[in-house]
């Protein structure tokens, strides 16, 4: 008989494999791309997010995230490629699966909500920037991100977003 965390766990797995499905994402139980090959086009993605080269950065961030679609760090980084190339509507889609990752990144609700924001979505938009200030407080190093979602915040409450 199974115990009650094996059943949590399980339902647990069941609903990030449903999340990840309804966000067209297939979940794979080994990711595609091995660790040799994953770590240098990581370090090459970083070099070109650096270097503002964001059409380089989002092909090499599209074979991080097809490999290893639970990478949170390659979501994350391929969702800002597609934000900064102006594929607003695609840069929500990966934010939402970095969030299903961790959902406790401040950092990635308020890109989120920058998203929302351009997409005419004030609500939702002041929803996430609401959600980035609270998350921030959990650590210090958050401050300039809760700064600037309450900035944002109010803008957009303001009508001036």
């Amino acid at each position: 008989m199974m115990d009650q965390r094996s059943v949590e766990s399980q339902e647990a797995d069941r609903q990030w494999r449903e999340a990840a499905h309804s966000l067209g994402l297939e979940a794979f139980d080994e990711p595609l791309l091995p660790q040799a090959l994953k770590a240098p086009l990581a370090q090459q993605l970083r070099e070109a997010m650096e270097q503002e080269d964001y059409a380089t950065a989002l092909d090499l961030g599209w074979v991080l995230v097809y490999g290893d679609p639970t990478d949170r760090d390659s979501t994350l980084d391929f969702a800002l490629c597609l934000q900064h190339l102006g594929e607003t509507e695609s840069a929500v889609r990966f934010y939402g699966t970095a969030l299903l990752l961790d959902p406790s990144d401040p950092y990635c609700i308020f890109r989120l909500g920058e998203c929302l924001e351009t997409l005419g979505q004030a609500e939702e938009a002041c929803e996430a920037y609401r959600s980035a200030i609270e998350l921030s407080w959990a650590d210090a190093a958050f401050e300039e991100i809760r700064q600037h979602a309450q900035a944002r915040l109010e803008a957009v409450e303001r009508g001036e977003g």
